[in-house]
Parts: structure tokens; sequence; C-alpha cells
């Protein structure tokens, strides 16, 4: 990181201060690539450095940047509901385990700077390449970005602090896990349920639970009805994901106490900081399925829709310059200085099979979308 230090108006305890204050916004992208490796959480920190443009760039950044984590991890929480088009019957259930691995698309491992938007603030060498990497791109940083601000007293544009964009994870897909009862009903009907207490470490907080339904339609179709083996269901489930770190603590610095009012030297005044994440995720399937003894094959026809929130709240401390004579210092307090509402949907072609042995049953599962999924599981039951 380079500064600045031809202008006392711009100092880099002004910018340190920033960057401590909004890189842990980026804890809440932890959650969602906590499979990843390290490169990935160094992207989350450098991240933090595009606020200091002021919350229209950064959020417009971060969205780049987070966006196809977000997506991932939706459609992973959408996956596993149901691996057969046949329901349980009434008073059988099973109780399962397993994974779904969502996969980014080519063109969401990076995104275009030149297309974002961005005020004057930022800048960039247009003579060169300004395509960077998303999350999940390669491990390499980005294009060189300039942050500039406006000098009060001369009213020029000045250079404030200069930096690579982030560099992906080099990774390009993202596991969930997830476990799941399900239980069979009356009308050839099945109900599914994921659920995980609020769960507290340390600072963290988190809660997951979700429904599904699964109900057969062969009874409901002549002929059809009649033909053993051959099942066909219209299945359904949401999934509700929200998780918190509250561990964070930004006060006014030592140094620049002299220029901060006594309401905002008292440390509780900026308590409440918090990262929020909530992801909602919900879908729909028609699928067709045949029994062959003990394996069971099926296909069919997804819907899968998520939306997430990423969210920094509460009030942070930052040292300005009055923009009018005299250009005194002064502690200025951003609140929630990061918004996210990211959203996204997608049809897709998904097949698998199931392999039953007693009580143990072991299935996978593949949807063929713009992200696509692949699910494995192992279950305990009786079918």
């Amino acid at each position: 990181m380079k500064y600045k230090t031809d202008n006392n108006l711009f100092n880099k305890d002004r910018l340190q201060m920033k960057k401590n204050t909004f890189k842990v916004s980026f804890f809440a992208l932890f959650l969602l690539v906590s499979c990843l490796t390290g490169s990935a959480a160094h992207a989350q920190e450098e991240v933090g450095d595009f606020i200091r443009a002021g919350k229209a760039d950064a959020n417009k950044l971060i969205r780049a940047y987070a966006e196809p984590a977000s997506k991932a991890f939706g459609h992973g929480l959408n996956g596993g509901w149901f691996n057969s088009g046949q329901a349980l019957k009434l008073g059988r259930f099973d109780i399962r385990v397993f994974a779904t691995a969502s996969f980014a698309p080519d063109e969401d491992k990076t995104f275009d700077l030149a297309t974002l938007g961005l005020s004057s603030n930022v800048k960039f060498d247009g003579s060169r390449s300004t395509i960077a990497p998303t999350i999940f791109g390669e491990a390499a940083d980005g294009p060189e970005l300039r942050l500039f601000a406006t000098n009060p007293t001369t009213k020029q544009q000045e250079e404030i602090a200069r930096f690579n964009s982030p560099q992906g994870s080099g990774y390009d897909l993202l596991p969930v896990p997830m476990a799941q009862v399900s239980l069979g009903l009356v009308a050839n009907t099945e109900v599914a349920v994921r659920f995980s207490p609020k769960v507290k470490y340390d600072d963290f907080e988190g809660e997951l639970w979700g429904v599904g339904a699964k109900h057969g339609l062969k009874q409901w179709i002549p002929v059809i009805n009649e033909v053993e083996g051959f099942d066909i269901a219209l299945t359904g489930g949401y999934t509700n994901l929200k998780s918190s770190y509250t561990g964070i603590d930004v006060q006014v610095a030592e140094e620049d106490r002299s220029y901060a009012t006594s309401q905002q030297l008292d440390p509780s005044y900026y308590s409440g900081q918090a990262v929020k994440l909530t992801t909602k995720a919900w879908t729909t399937s028609l699928i067709a399925s045949k029994t062959l003894g003990i394996l069971n094959v099926y296909a069919g026809v997804r819907y899968s829709n998520v939306e997430t929130d990423l969210n920094l709240e509460g009030r942070y401390p930052v040292l300005a310059y009055k923009t009018t004579l005299p250009n005194n210092k002064y502690i200025e307090d951003i609140t929630n200085p990061i918004m996210l509402n990211m959203q996204d949907s997608q049809w897709g072609a998904t097949g698998g099979l199931r392999l039953k042995l007693a009580v143990l049953s072991l299935y996978g599962e593949y949807t063929i979308a713009k992200y696509p999924t692949a699910t494995a599981g192992i279950g305990i039951g009786f079918y």
C-alpha cells in the first residue's frame, strides 16, 4: 500500500483506521468460503480497502467480487432434498448426511472494473486490462486501483492510496454439508426437515432451518398408476441460514481522541457493531424415477432461487475534515457502511441414483445448470 505524505490533510493514520474498521465486513464472506484456502481470506481483507472511496463504490466492488460465492452457496443449500420419485410410506423415515458442491461458471470467475459504474474517486489504467478475479478466480492480484479524495483547501483531487484488486481463491467450487430427516405421511406424501439450533462460539453465532415436501403424482395419472416400479413426484424445499459476528469493537483511535466529542469517547457509543449474513434458498422439482431391485434411478427438472443479505451494521468512527473553513479535523460516524442484497435463480436438469442396502442407502446426484451442483450422501432408515 502506498500513501501520499506531502499533504497533512491526508495521513496514513486516517487510512489505516478506515482499513481496520471496514475489512472486518468480509468476515461474513468467510462463512461462504470457509472451505477455501487462505488466499480467499487474504482477499477478503484487501477488498476492505475499497471502502475508502465511499459507500457506493465499496458496495459495487464488493458485490462484483463476492456475489458468485453467494450464488454458489445458495444453490448448494437447495441440493439434496430428495433422491427418488417415490415418497416414503406412512411412518417410514430416513436420516441422512450429505454434501453438495456448487461450481462457478467461467463467466463468474472474473469481473470488469470498467463496467461497474465507479465514481471518479476510483481510477485505474484504462490502457491495461481491467479484468479482475472474483472470489472464484485465479489466485493472482488483479489490476491496480488508485483512490482519490478532494483536498478541501485546494479543491483538487489528490491520490490517497493505491493497491491491486484482491486475489481469487483459485477454486471454482463451494461444498455445503447438510443433515436431514424425512418422514412418510398419508396420500403418498413425504416431508423433510433440516434444523440446526442457534450455535454460539466466541463472538460467532449461526442457525439454520429448512422444510421440504414431496408428493407422488403417479396415483393421479391413469395407466401410469398401474406401472410397477415407476414413480413421478413434485418436490419443494426452503432453507434459511442466519449468521453473525459481533466481535467488532472499533473505537476512536488514541491519537484522534482530541477531535472526538464526549459522547464519541464513551465506549458504549459504538456498541452494536456486527457483521450479519442471511441466506434464503428455495427450490422445486418435477422428477421421475425407476426402481430396479436395490437401485433407484431418477431424473427431472429443477428450479432454484437464492437471496443473500450481507451487511456491516453499527456506527464506525472515521477521522475526517470539515469542508468549510476552517478545515478542522473531526470524527465522522459512518452508519451501516455495507448493505448488500444479492439474488439469483436458475433452471436445471437433474439426475441421480440411490442404492439401498437394508437400512443403509448411498446416493449421488448431479444438476446441469449455470451453477452446476453435485451431491453425495449416506442415509439410514426404514424405506
